[in-house]
């Protein structure tokens, strides 16, 4: 009898973005929350060694029947540094909203990301107008299994919130873009001439840069 818990809709999304952010030359990938792996497959297929990290069980399993090097558990404990070679680019795609202390683990992990080395980080963004719709027009937050408002989300994430990560971190941002989902939503941006994109999207994608001598900075920040 197969007692496995089926995988929820979620674990199997394909992540355009996360593809794009990984630079071109990259051997080795670092992607928290993994989930099966359906996105970071396609790196696999691109030759770059990928390690995943995921708490659920059912989707570790697919995640390395896909070519991935799993480490199965909280992201919170789990050590990424496995003995390969410090990793060329991290990826947090919707995983850093569900952690309690989000600037801890991208201070721990970046200690594994080389020089110079990429981070990838997008967050459900809450500046979006359904969000003020429901707050302030409605007077009732409602809770998803999904979304923006995620019933599992443990922060409140906008643009400023990961730049403040990332100041904390050592990170050196180098590219930001909104994404809007809908058709209606992204032909209203374009009448706007893109000034309500912040306001309209419902997810926020960041590229960061790890800079020389990153724990010099955090080991001097810690002592203050």
């Amino acid at each position: 009898m197969n007692n496995a818990c089926p995988i929820l809709p979620y674990y199997e999304w394909f992540r355009g973005d996360v593809i794009a952010a990984v630079p071109v030359d990259a051997k080795t990938v670092l992607s928290v929350g993994c989930a099966a792996g359906l996105t970071e497959a396609e790196l696999v297929k691109r030759g770059i060694k990928v390690v995943g990290v995921e708490i659920n069980h059912d989707a570790a399993r697919i995640a390395r029947e896909r070519g991935l090097t799993v480490l199965e558990g909280d992201a919170l404990k789990i050590d990424v540094n496995i003995g390969y070679e410090p990793y060329d680019c991290i990826i947090y795609a919707d995983i850093l909203e569900h952690l309690p202390d989000p600037v801890s683990v991208l201070q721990r992990h970046i200690k594994s990301l080389r020089d110079s080395g990429t981070v990838y980080v997008s967050v459900p963004n809450f500046r979006n107008y359904s969000v003020f719709w429901e707050l302030f027009v409605k007077g009732h937050v409602i809770y998803r299994d999904n979304g923006i408002l995620d019933r599992t989300h443990l922060r409140i994430t906008t643009l400023r919130t990961v730049l403040d990560w990332f100041d904390k971190a050592g990170l050196v941002l180098t590219n930001y873009h909104y994404s809007i989902m809908g058709r209606r939503n992204r032909l209203i941006s374009m009448c706007l001439l893109g000034l309500a994109r912040e306001f309209l999207a419902n997810q926020i994608g960041l590229v960061a840069k790890k800079p020389y001598r990153t724990q010099q900075f955090l080991d001097k920040r810690c002592k203050h």
